[in-house]
């Protein structure tokens, strides 16, 4: 059975916004350093998880989203500091306990529109296929499912728009493309979960039948056009 990660409004702006700073906005160590643009950035997704109840499916519902500031970052990966994000899922347990860490996200840029179009840049890389599984059992072995986002930004030659739509084919219920000024945005969900080997041992695997939905994206876009 299909699975599903609701984002919630305002927890949209987040992801965008953090794609197009590491994307568009020099990054520096210090004042004098050398700076680098059209970074990955990594974040985690905040909120609770409903469980499979009869034929209503598994849903991971995102209410927040934090960015991992230490992460290390380059234009064609994104290292976050585990460690980092174990003291933040500890700090959460004990003062906000009603908010679990429901999974990842973090950004693919790209320098153009064919690229993205060329090797379907909003999909998950071999790496990022490996890097889920591998994290959930390390970070968060007691959920059994998490939700990982990809946000894919490039700049588009002129400024434009275009309404918020699903991608296309097999891929339809698993993610959205938009066009926001001078700038293409995809959003793309995948999964991981706890899955069980023939001698009965627990493992986690790679997902792709986490569906997405962001009820109030399209008209959110609707009334800004």
């Amino acid at each position: 059975m299909n699975k599903n990660i609701v984002i919630e409004d305002h927890v949209v702006p987040q992801l965008f916004t953090t794609a197009i700073e590491a994307y568009e906005f020099e990054h520096r160590a210090h004042l004098k350093g050398k700076g680098a643009i059209n970074l990955e950035t990594f974040g985690l997704l905040w909120g609770y998880s409903i469980p499979q109840k009869g034929e209503n499916p598994a849903r991971i519902v995102s209410t927040m989203a934090t960015v991992e500031t230490s992460a290390l970052r380059h234009q064609d990966w994104v290292r976050p500091d585990l460690n980092s994000i174990i003291a933040k899922k500890e700090f959460f347990t004990k003062y906000w306990p009603n908010i679990e860490l429901v999974g990842t996200f973090h950004s693919h840029p790209y320098a153009d529109l064919d690229t993205v179009n060329e090797i379907k840049g909003w999909r998950a890389s071999d790496g990022d296929k490996d890097f889920w599984p591998w994290f959930h059992e390390y970070v968060s072995p007691e959920q059994p499912l998490l939700a990982h986002i990809i946000v894919t930004i490039t700049k588009l030659e002129r400024k434009g728009w275009a309404y918020p739509d699903r991608l296309r084919g097999n891929e339809r219920k698993m993610g959205y493309v938009l066009s926001a000024d001078n700038r293409k945005l995809w959003l793309r969900s995948y999964g991981s979960q706890i899955d069980f080997d023939d001698n009965g041992e627990e493992m986690f695997i790679f997902k792709d039948d986490l569906q997405i939905e962001i009820p109030s994206l399209q008209n959110r876009f609707w009334e800004n056009s």
